[in-house]
Order: structure tokens, then sequence, then C-alpha cells
């Protein structure tokens, strides 16, 4: 499918004789993935949805799989170049006996694992956040030099600064995006725009009707100590009124060892009756129903705030 043109591709799509596989890692990927689906109008039966990170898949009743990293994965994957999660995506989408489009952010470990499936017929990259809109250029996977896959191997990403690294690779089928100034510096004739946004509110209940204020975590890689962690929580308090929400990144609720602990110092310091986000509220879809007062640190539900009629507060945490 690679040298088809974007017209061809669609019309690929839509005949339905692919496994679409979409790894869902964040809400808004959550909310493309939906509107991707309308969009090609896909049978639900070739629909496979990979979660990763705890997002909720409330708009997306379809086949999934619900990925959680083992103890030692990370040590396989450093080690002997090995994706564990990728193979268990690969080892599920065997039971399907069909070739796969895979849908994805952009070009990391587990990306890079199943695009050597002999079944995948070709990816396809969604509007992800912050990244979609930095100037990132594709690349060459086959050209990459053994000590840039090497420290690509090591920290799962190589992108020192906008524009730098590997991000995309440039065998991509198609850019799918809903807003006109994602992928800056991808060719137009790859990029495929989709607008049915509104579309999809009646697959969501809104949860925080009333609730206007909601503050946003930084991520726990920014705060190497618990001390650090109450520092950044008792900041992000101190901004917000009485009975508002907060949600935490992902990076808090990745396991529930490292949750229970950011809880028990949420607990000890909340004196204004503030809440904790559960993971089956998507904020960007609470936005289309009501406008929302967002305080947190650099983020890409900035980007979504503004283009959704929100307001949203950037402040330092860390």
């Amino acid at each position: 499918m690679i040298n088809l043109n974007k017209a061809e591709v669609i019309s690929e799509l839509k005949t339905n004789k692919y496994l679409n596989v979409f790894i869902v890692a964040s809400p808004i990927l959550a909310i493309i993935t939906r509107m991707i689906i309308d969009n090609l109008n896909l049978d639900k039966e070739n629909i496979l949805i990979i979660s990763l990170r705890d997002t909720s898949l409330e708009i997306l009743p379809f086949n999934f799989l619900d990925i959680k990293p083992g103890n030692f994965d990370s040590y396989f994957e450093k080690i002997f170049f090995d994706s564990p999660t990728g193979r268990k995506i690969q080892n599920h989408t065997e039971k399907y006996n069909k070739q796969f489009i895979l849908y994805c952010g952009w070009a990391y470990r587990e990306v890079n694992w199943l695009l050597r499936s002999p079944k995948c017929a070709g990816h396809i990259y969604i509007e992800e956040g912050q990244g979609s809109f930095f100037n990132y250029i594709p690349y060459s996977r086959n050209k990459m030099s053994i000590i840039d896959r090497i420290k690509f191997n090591i920290r799962n990403r190589e992108n020192p600064n906008d524009g730098e690294g590997f991000f995309y690779r440039d065998d991509a089928l198609l850019y799918i995006g809903m807003s006109k100034s994602a992928y800056p510096k991808i060719d137009k004739t790859k990029k495929y725009l989709i607008d049915n946004l509104n579309g999809i509110k009646k697959y969501y209940e809104p949860k925080l009707l009333g609730i206007t204020d909601v503050g946003l975590t930084c991520s726990a890689s920014r705060l190497p100590t618990y001390n650090d962690w109450e520092i950044m929580m008792q900041k992000l308090i101190k901004l917000l009124p009485e009975g508002s929400f907060i949600k935490s990144h992902p990076s808090f609720t990745c396991s529930a060892k490292v949750f229970d602990k950011f809880k028990l110092i949420f607990d000890n310091i909340n004196n204004k009756n503030i809440k904790l986000l559960h993971s089956n509220i998507n904020l960007e879809l609470e936005m289309l129903f009501e406008k929302k007062n967002i305080i947190g640190p650099q983020s890409s539900l900035h980007i979504y705030a503004l283009a959704f009629g929100s307001t949203y507060q950037k402040i330092n945490l860390f």
C-alpha cells in the first residue's frame, strides 16, 4: 500500500478487508480514533483497540487488549532490543488471521516492533498532542546509524529538540488529524483532515457538568523525590478553588503502588475538598459540553483547551 496515493489509501481502508489496530495511549488519541472509525465507516469486527496508560475506552466499545507492562520489561527492551508489549500485541493480532493496519501517535518501540510483522500492511500516524505540531521530518529507519539505534533503544525516543530526532518514519501511509496546523513538515498529499468532532459527543456521558476548575499535575519523571511530589501538589492546590478537581498525569496512575503513594500524599495535604479525576473521565470531551478553566504545566491539553473554547493557565510545577 505504500505506493498508493491518499485517495487510494482511503479507498483501500474503506474496503474493510484489514484489521485496524489502534494504539490508544491518551484521551486525545481515543477521540481521534473514534473520529477515524466513523469517518471511514470501519466494521466493528475489524477493529482492535490497544489500551495503554490506563486510557478510558468509553467511546470505543470494540474488541480491545489492555496492556500492562511487566516488572522486567524495560530490562529486556534495553538489553535485548526486545519489545514485550509489541510481542503481546503481535500475538493477539495473529488470532484474526488477516493483514492489519497500525494506527499510532509516533514511531516508538512497540510501533517499530509491529511494523516488522509480515502481516502488517502499513501504518498511519494519528494526531497526538504537542508532538503532532512540531517540525519533525520523517526519517528512514533503514538509514539509522548503529549509534542512533542504540540511543533510541535505551530511551525509546531520540527527539532532543523541535524538528530533530526520530519521530515519524518515512514509510507511513497517512497522517490523520483534526487540526489544520498539525504535521507542519509533512507533505499535504500525505495528510488527511477529519472534522467530525461534534459527532462523537453522542458516545460520551459528561461527568463534570457544573465543575469548571481543573488542575493538572506534571509528569512524575520531573519530580525525583516524594517531597517533590508534595511540593508540586501544594502549588496546584493553592491555585485551585474549593471543591475543584485534579487530573493526575498517567505516570502517577501507571501502577497501583505508585498511585497509592501519590494518593496518600495528596490526601494528607488536601485542605480544599479537591477530588482526583477518575480515569474514565475524558477531560477533552468534557470541554465539548462545558467550558473549563484548566491550570497546569506545559501540556498538549493546552492546545485542545483553546481549540474547544476553554481556558488554560500555564504554571511551573517543577
